[in-house]
């Protein structure tokens, strides 16, 4: 929302990025707060459809299909034991983990943001497909992210979408990220 509302006031902005990188979406078709539609498209498909036909130069889009597959195993939780703001980080990624348990049926939760800013930090850990993605501003499907897989519908491809993310060196940087606001953090001093 904040994106298009920028690209609608100062156009001019648009040219000055090299790239953008957002997690939200899915590329196969299956959302996660609607039948279709991931829940950040969704909340605001217009947006999203101002962002996605822009024009920029590099538009990547973090899917749900590759966030799903970093999971918050109880190997990983490990890591985030002892101080307060690793026990903080534990809940907050934990938040969510009853619905996806029911909803979804995953065994345990997802990690969705950190992984798009993986991206931006370290774009060779993931595999991505240039395509076509336009934004359903609909009733039945407001918010899909109609991803254009096989050039059928002619147009120019205008979105980099990651498929798959090396999870292992996610959680590797992830782990050392995490060590290094610890140290930082001022909750630990209280």
């Amino acid at each position: 929302t904040n994106v298009a509302l920028l690209f609608s006031v100062y156009p001019e902005v648009i040219d000055r990025l090299s790239e953008l990188v957002i997690m939200g979406g899915a590329y196969q078709g299956l959302g996660n707060t609607g039948p279709t539609a991931e829940f950040n498209i969704q909340c605001d498909p217009e947006a999203a459809h101002i962002v996605f036909e822009a024009g920029l130069k590099s538009l990547v889009m973090v899917p749900l299909e590759v966030t799903h597959t970093v999971l918050v195993t109880p190997e990983i939780r490990k890591s985030f034991k002892g101080s307060r703001f690793r026990l903080l980080l534990d809940e907050l990624m934990h938040f969510f983990e009853e619905s996806y348990k029911k909803v979804f049926g995953f065994e345990h939760p997802p990690l969705h943001d950190p992984v798009a800013v993986l991206y931006v930090m370290c774009p060779f850990l993931f595999s991505t497909k240039r395509m076509r993605v336009d934004i359903d501003c609909g009733q039945l499907c407001a918010g899909t992210t109609v991803c254009d897989h096989y050039g059928m519908s002619g147009k120019e491809p205008n979105v980099t979408v990651c498929t798959e993310v090396d999870v292992q060196e996610f959680w590797r940087f992830m782990v050392l990220a995490v060590g290094m606001a610890d140290d930082k953090s001022p909750i630990n001093n209280k």
